[in-house]
């Protein structure tokens, strides 16, 4: 029997979107998303098989700083009610879901953008945040030489998903901005949930993403990613 979608998830939870830089790209909002949070958490961080994975940055392999796998949309019934929420309000096929595990402050991720999705000019990045809310800072994009790029935070939009909040960013985002969980003091764990869709419109972005790393070695055989399990 199909459970009623108001079982896990409050679809009468106001929705705050902001704008971002001139309107092209945007970042919405839904505070209280999910029911009983907490208890998902804890089911979610024991019944995942978390793994670790790896980047090649300029001539070695880094450890992330977090822990991360895919989950099936059907393993439970707050995923597969979020995964038809989405695609009833957005009205796109979303792909999903995958989850990411900070286990506490120390874990973190750099700015970045979805890259990997290709078509940037029209996207829509969701997720469901779990656990402690932490700072979620969106930059806008600079050329590489711009002698501010790094340093600049001006322009960032900070806002703290947490406790089953629901954050989407859309339009232009993936394109035009940077976002990433910076470390923070706390002993508790952030666990999201990510699903994507894009939109097959502009042009393919052919620059390299965040998982394909960064180096100058022609050390052979060397790949920008790979996963490794917990202690291995």
């Amino acid at each position: 029997m199909t459970e009623p979608l108001s079982l896990a998830i409050d679809r009468r939870a106001p929705t705050v979107r902001t704008p971002l830089g001139n309107g092209t790209s945007w970042v919405d909002l839904v505070p209280g998303f999910l029911r009983e949070p907490a208890a998902l958490l804890a089911d979610l961080v024991q019944s995942i098989d978390w793994q670790q994975g790896e980047v090649w940055r300029f001539d070695r392999y880094v450890e992330e700083q977090r822990l991360g796998a895919m989950v099936r949309q059907d393993s439970h019934s707050a995923l597969r009610q979020t995964g038809l929420h989405l695609e009833a309000t957005y009205r796109v096929p979303f792909s999903g879901a995958t989850a990411v595990l900070y286990r506490n402050g120390s874990d973190f991720q750099g700015l970045h953008s979805d890259r990997q999705m290709k078509w940037l000019d029209d996207t829509l990045v969701a997720i469901v945040v779990l656990g402690e809310a932490r700072p979620f800072r969106l930059r806008p994009r600079r050329d590489v030489n711009h002698p501010v790029a790094r340093a600049d935070a001006t322009a960032d939009v900070v806002v703290t998903p947490g406790h089953g909040d629901l954050l989407v960013m859309g339009g232009r985002s993936q394109r035009d901005w940077l976002h990433g969980v910076p470390a923070h003091v706390t002993d508790q764990p952030r666990l999201s949930l990510t699903w994507r869709w894009a939109g097959r419109s502009g042009r393919p972005d052919t620059g390299p993403g965040y998982f394909d790393g960064r180096h100058f070695s022609d050390r052979p055989g060397a790949t920008p990613y790979r996963m490794r399990r917990p202690g291995s």
